[in-house]
């Protein structure tokens, strides 16, 4: 089955269709990453120097790029042959910077340089037999931006897309009015799919019910695109039942709470996860393993499958092809030495090897 689904996405790939115009909104971030191997040792070397009143720890690898959820899931869309708009408030600086660090092709004509930078700097290492990824930020206009915010050309960019994508609500303190506001646009004023991200609320938590309520709940939102620790979330708030907080560390049941959230809002969960990924939708699942590739980069790869969920859903792809796609393009962003999103060639090439996926993902969706 995987080989004949392989050889059909291959054949989509390479006739490199059109697609409506996706567009993205409201973040760009300056990221710095920093790769070191172990935390507990990373850690300790840290303590070391604390306790001596400072001092320069040396022996990692590090980088800056172009981040942000909005950049990087554009930017990863503007590689598969997808043209997307990406609507961003920063600084002049920030400006400069998002033009040095993006390719010429994207179309930067609808940013807003009336605020702030956003940054992030970005440790990844091992930790108990898993790469993770962890994030310290200052949020800049990510945490301020409103509707108010949109000019008359992005909201007519906004009504002749094809789907209107607002990420990295985590960030945003006033992100349940954010997201009503923009997808009441969206669904007033376009035919445009509306795609929903909230990103990792756990320094944000007051504005996860409000989402699920206001926003999901109210059928604003066609496809939402999460990973389990943001599903288990929302199906916390949303059953008022607790017990789908601690569900983030137990596999076997992440299937169940994107059921429970697109049961109880309606919407289409399209779920990535470090062993599998799942759409939900209606009383319909599909779920595909995950592609068995090294993790040289963490950060950013949920971005890169958003963009391959995106994508697939631009070309109207079945559930099954669009979740490999996803999967392909993940695996292929963080198997890269240096970050890049892959280019349609490099899908196909990847795809024909006929790379191994996820056993444990296997095993986990033969128990659900």
């Amino acid at each position: 089955m995987q080989e004949l689904e392989y050889g059909r996405l291959v054949q989509v790939l390479r006739e490199g269709r059109e697609t409506k115009t996706p567009v993205l909104l409201p973040d760009f971030f300056l990221d710095h990453f920093v790769i070191a191997e172990d935390f507990a040792s990373f850690d300790a070397q840290l303590e070391r120097l604390a306790n001596r009143g400072g001092g320069n720890l040396t022996g990692t690898s590090q980088f800056i790029r172009r981040g942000g959820n909005s950049v990087n899931t554009a930017s990863a869309l503007l590689s598969l042959g997808a043209h997307p708009v990406l609507i961003v408030k920063t600084d002049p600086q920030g400006s400069r910077l998002l033009r040095e660090m993006t390719p010429p092709e994207l179309d930067l004509s609808h940013v807003n340089t009336n605020g702030t930078l956003s940054s992030t700097v970005s440790l990844e290492l091992d930790h108990r037999g898993r790469r993770v990824n962890l994030m310290v930020s200052d949020s800049g206009s990510a945490a301020d931006y409103a509707f108010s915010d949109l000019q008359d050309a992005d909201k007519e960019a906004m009504r002749y897309s094809g789907l209107v994508g607002l990420l990295c609500l985590n960030h945003n303190l006033e992100a349940p009015i954010l997201a009503y506001d923009v997808f009441s646009f969206v669904r007033n004023e376009s035919d445009a799919m509306t795609f929903m991200d909230m990103g990792d609320p756990s320094s944000n938590p007051g504005i996860v019910k409000p989402l699920a309520t206001d926003v999901l709940a109210n059928g604003l939102v066609d496809i939402l695109g999460a990973n389990e620790n943001e599903i288990c979330w929302l199906a916390s708030v949303l059953s008022d039942d607790k017990k789908w907080m601690n569900a983030v560390n137990e596999p076997d049941d992440w299937l169940d709470a994107a059921k429970l959230v697109s049961q109880m809002t309606g919407a289409r969960i399209d779920m990535h996860t470090p062993y599998f990924a799942a759409t939900v939708e209606d009383d319909s699942t599909t779920g595909i393993p995950v592609f068995d590739v090294e993790n040289r980069v963490i950060c950013g790869a949920g971005d890169a499958w958003n963009a391959g969920d995106i994508y697939g859903t631009l070309l109207n792809l079945e559930s099954s092809l669009r979740l490999v796609l996803a999967n392909a393009v993940a695996a292929l962003y963080v198997s890269s030495s240096d970050a890049s999103h892959p280019f349609p060639r490099d899908l196909i090439d990847f795809l024909e090897s006929n790379p191994p996926v996820s056993e444990h993902g296997n095993k986990l969706l033969m128990r659900s």
